[in-house]
This record gives C-alpha cells, structure tokens and sequence, in this order.
C-alpha cells in the first residue's frame, strides 16, 4: 500500500515535466512481443454487434452463480473470494472540453485550423521545393521525365494540392488519373480545373516534410525508424492534447492500410485490411475522438513514460511489468489521463490481472474481455467449463472483478468498474418472450468499445491517396484524414451552426475554403493552343488549300494533325493523322476526304467520330 502511495503522488509530478518537453517522443524500446496480436475473435466480434442491438437498460439484478462453481477454495491462498462488493472508485476530476478558445461563429476551417498549424504549410512547401532540386541535381532525368518541368511549389498551390487530395476521398476513383478523365461518363471537371494532372503528380512525387540529409544514419544514437513523418506526428500530438475527453475512453488498435515494404509493417487477420502500418489509439468512448496515438515501428514510444514514472522510492517497480501493461499506461501518461478517475475500455490483446492492479493504483479503472490463460487468472474461472445459456460464475479480490458468463458461447471478462449484477434489457427473447439479461460488465464494454471502430471505420470511408509505394507517405495521409476526422468530431461538439453539417459536407466546405484562401494559385490554360471556331463554320463559304511554309522552314510542305480526325486523342487513344489542307477562311488543317465536309456540316462534329 506504501508503494501504491507513492505512485499516486509522484505521478502528477512527473507527467507536468514530461508535458513540458517539447520533444517528448525519443525512445528506443523494444517490444518485440507485439509482433503478433490479436482483436476479439470473430465470434466475440459477431456477440458485441448483437449485444449491441439489445443495450437499453431497464433494471439490475444480482448474478446467482452456477452450480457447476464447486471449486470454492482454490484460489483462496491468493486472495479470490466467491462473495461481491461496491469496488472502491474515486470520483471522476477531470474537465471535459476545449484547452483553448475559438472565434465567434467558428466555421469549419476555424476548427481544421485548430488541429493543423498554419506553419506547416511553409514547412510543406519548404522541404517539397527542397526535395525536387536535389533530385533534379542529382538524377540523369530522361528527355520526357515530369521533372524537367518542375517549378517551385508556393503555399496556395500546396493548400490547392491539399484540397484535391481532401476531394479524392469525396469522389471515389480506381487510379488517381481517372480524375482528370475528358470521357463523359467519368469525367470530373473540378480536378482539372484548378491544377493539371501532372502538376499534381509532380508535387505528389516530391511532397517531402523534413530534409532528409538530418536524418541520423541506423544504428547511430537518436535515428528514428519515423523521421520522415516526425514533424507532423508532433504536431498532431501537440494539437490533440487541446481537448480533454470524458471519463470513458477506449484503447485499441487502429491501422493504416499498407501492402509495401516497411520492416515494422503487421499482420492482422481480425481487420478488414489485414495488412498495415499499427497505431496504439486512446479515444474517447463516446465521440470516437482520437486524443492520442503511437505508431508502432518495431519500438514503442510511450515506454519512456512509464519509466519516467519511477523515482527512488520506486525504482524498477515497472521495469518488470510485461510490454502490453506498459504500452497502455504509457500512452495514458503521455495523454495526460492518469490519476484522474477515468474508466478505460480495452480488448482482450491488454487486458490482465497486472495492468488493472497498475491502473487502480494510479486512480484509474479499466474493463475489458480476458483471455483466461492470462498469468493471475483464478484457476476456477480457467476450470470451470460447460456452462448452461445464461450460467455465470465470478471470482473478486479487491476491485478487480473476474467473470465468465455463457450465452452463445463463453465470455471472459475482468473489470475494477462494476459489480457482478445481471442488467436487465429492453428487448425480449423472440422464443420465449422473457426480457434479455446480460452481466452490466458485458452490457457496458459493448456499449464503450461498440463506437471504438468509429475513428477507424469512418477514415476509411474518406480515405485519400489509396495507393502508395513509400509508406511514410501513405501514413502521412492516414493521419491527416485522422486530423480531418478529429476537427469534424470538435465541430459537431462546439460548433454555433442551429444545423449542423453532415461529415462529406463539412470536408466539402474545407475543400472550398482552402481553394479561395489560395488566390495566387496558378490555374491551368484553358483551351490549350486552340484557337476559337469561327462563328460562320455551318453557313459560310469555304475552301481548301494547301497549308503554307513558314518562311525560313526546311520543310515546303507541312502538315498538321487534323481537327476531327484527332479529337479522341489521349484516354480513347487512336493514331495521330496528318493532313497538309486546311480551310482557307476557318485556318483549320482538314483531310480532303470526309473530313472537310463533315467540319462544314455536322454541329457536333466530335460526337460519334469514326474517322
């Protein structure tokens, strides 16, 4: 009890100098235990979404344990009793809401802008001009290479490039040049409209944020596995940290779907994109809103929280604690959330004996589903098997509550938050027309972790830029989409408006604003070298002639590709023809056959062209 004494009131000490430091992500710890995890099973997966459509409370009753729990004794000696009780919870003393103040009336970009800084545009714009002057200086670039044509990017035209990469995630396509498609069936006229489509690969292929000649070289103190996105994650992290969530929070694992190289790349069979880039996620449980996040890259940053944690009268209470333990109350350190009276929801990947006992010393409580081979398990609740639909059998020892209770199948639970009582639902058994029971425990993780995929479920419905060989770029828009996400989620909490916007809505009017806060954009030419068509085209007299040398031209008979037979270049791609008449009064090249004659005659003469 001493040591959990001190824990307590050494935490708050140590967090205010740990969120003092501006760079406070510079660990190398290892945790090479988290290779392979796991999610819920599937069949845990299809319970919760079932449970979930059951969750209206009516009434609580006390769990009556089964009669097969004959096993009373043997895990006395380590201090699990049959009998239940009021866990002992302090009150909850944080302050939900904004750490800072917004404008009047804000609008979207008021709160986009609250989560992204206006400097990293110049840093955006500073490292991508950077970038593409190195590569030109030092690659042998073909005669056609996109690169011949680079200019420097300026800050309109990168919140220009920003904006059509938001509108890629509004408008879905299968290839990032089906955008600036002239077929009518696809075509999308806004792409074009504010940047071409190789201006914007140009700036997509040398989007660089940091000058990688700073990059400490592998194996050398302080290289960073993450350096090429280290800005952002920064600043994100600064910037999360504005809003203080509600008591209930959920910590999961959210990832960033990828099938490139990358060393640190996972393998998760329990998610829709199996493959991907991992981020240890704490959001809050209501919301959805991500208030911090780690990306695992064979290293876990937050360890270095949990160790900053430790003083003399406490040295290396933690350093014996498993990967997992120390990854959650990391990243609940780094966030700020310790010692405040939050209730944390997590899956059965973290969920142990040891990390509850570690958070209900830090004032802090958890729930979430076991797995019963779990070291500090009681054996009863590992023995005990061939429950009836609706047996139960529990076991407590202090705050810690552990339950299994059969429905479809087992359910495993640990808890410091609830007692062992049966919550009576709304609804009713279609067969037997009896109200639904389920434990409160189970009842309130669904309810918690039931928005939990919300964060993920919802970028992935706006997810831009789908396609990429280098990682870190392919993390870099997870997060700013994730960003966008957060700035929607603060919108519908504290925006003004009487109604208020839909997601794709919201995203549209930023998409908007950052186009008309960038006026010194350049626009491509429209029109191209074309010429206008004559207005007497249909009704005028015309005649062909030949198409005359310029004078000093080596060549005396030119020729030019000519109007209608060449009008489906590109997309539908067809032989490039060549004529050396054109109309005498339009200034047109034309071929002599069919096509001179159709020009003069048919009003749409693009239209259904077979020449």
């Amino acid at each position: 009890m001493a040591e959990g004494q001190n824990r307590r009131m050494h935490v708050q000490d140590v967090l205010e100098q740990l969120f003092d430091d501006e760079n406070v992500y510079n660990s190398s710890s290892s945790s090479s235990d988290t290779d392979n995890y796991f999610d819920q099973s599937e069949s845990e997966q299809e319970y919760i979404e079932d449970l979930l459509n059951n969750a209206n409370l009516v009434q609580e009753l006390s769990i009556e344990q089964s009669g097969k729990d004959m096993i009373f004794d043997i895990d006395s000696h380590n201090g699990w009793q049959r009998e239940d009780h009021e866990p002992s919870v302090m009150p909850f003393e944080g302050r939900p809401g904004l750490r800072c103040d917004l404008p009047n009336h804000a609008t979207p970009m008021d709160f986009f802008y609250l989560l992204f800084d206006a400097g990293m545009w110049d840093i955006l714009v500073i490292e991508t001009n950077k970038y593409a002057q190195r590569r030109i200086e030092n690659e042998n670039l073909k005669p056609y290479s996109r690169l011949n044509d680079w200019c420097d990017v300026t800050v309109d035209e990168m919140k220009v490039f920003f904006a059509l990469v938001m509108a890629m995630g509004l408008v879905r396509k299968s290839d990032i040049a089906q955008y600036w498609s002239t077929k009518e069936c696809v075509n999308t006229s806004f792409f074009g409209k504010y940047m071409t489509r190789n201006r914007f690969h140009l700036i997509l292929s040398n989007l660089y944020i940091v000058d990688n000649n700073l990059a400490v070289p592998e194996g050398q103190p302080g290289f960073d596995k993450l350096f090429k996105v280290r800005p952002f994650i920064q600043m994100l992290h600064k910037n999360f940290l504005k809003y203080e969530p509600e008591r209930d929070i959920s910590f999961y694992e959210g990832l960033c779907p990828f099938k490139g190289r990358a060393h640190f790349r996972v393998y998760n069979p329990m998610k829709p994109n199996r493959f991907g880039i991992k981020l240890y996620q704490v959001c809050e449980a209501k919301s959805g809103y991500t208030i911090g996040f780690d990306v695992y890259h064979g290293d876990t940053d937050v360890i270095q929280y949990v160790e900053a944690l430790e003083d003399e009268d406490t040295q290396g209470s933690y350093s014996d604690l498993s990967t997992t333990t120390k990854i959650v109350i990391g990243m609940l350190a780094f966030c700020g959330l310790l010692s405040k009276g939050h209730h944390i929801y997590m899956d059965n990947y973290y969920t142990s004996p040891e990390l509850m006992e570690e958070l209900d010393l830090l004032n802090t409580y958890a729930c979430g589903t076991l797995r019963i081979n779990r070291k500090g398990v009681p054996k009863a609740i590992q023995s005990v098997k061939n429950l009836r639909k609706g047996e139960a059998i529990f076991r407590r020892r202090g705050n810690m509550l552990v339950l299994k209770y059969h429905d479809k199948r087992d359910v495993h639970m640990l808890t410091t938050i609830h007692t062992a009582n049966l919550a009576v639902l709304e609804r009713e058994n279609r067969q037997t027309h009896e109200p639904i029971t389920k434990p409160m425990p189970i009842v309130e993780y669904c309810k918690k972790m039931g928005g939990v995929d919300l964060s993920d479920q919802v970028v992935q419905y706006y997810e831009v830029l789908r396609k990429s060989v280098k990682w870190w770029r392919k993390l870099f828009f997870h997060m700013f989409n994730l960003m966008i996400l957060n700035s929607f989620i603060l919108y519908k909490k504290y925006s003004e408006d009487e109604k208020k916007k839909t997601h794709h809505d919201f995203r549209a009017e930023i998409i908007a604003s950052l186009i008309q806060t960038a006026p010194n954009a350049p626009r491509p030419k429209s029109g191209g070298r074309q010429t206008p068509e004559p207005i007497d085209r249909l009704t005028g007299r015309h005649f062909l002639c030949a198409i005359e040398p310029k004078p000093g031209a080596k060549k005396q008979a030119p020729t030019r590709p000519c109007i209608v037979c060449n009008v489906d270049r590109g997309e539908g791609s067809r032989k490039r023809k060549e004529t050396s008449f054109q109309c005498k009064q339009c200034h047109k090249a034309l071929c002599v056959r069919n096509c001179f004659e159709r020009y003069h005659t048919v009003k749409n003469y693009r239209a259904q062209n077979d020449q």
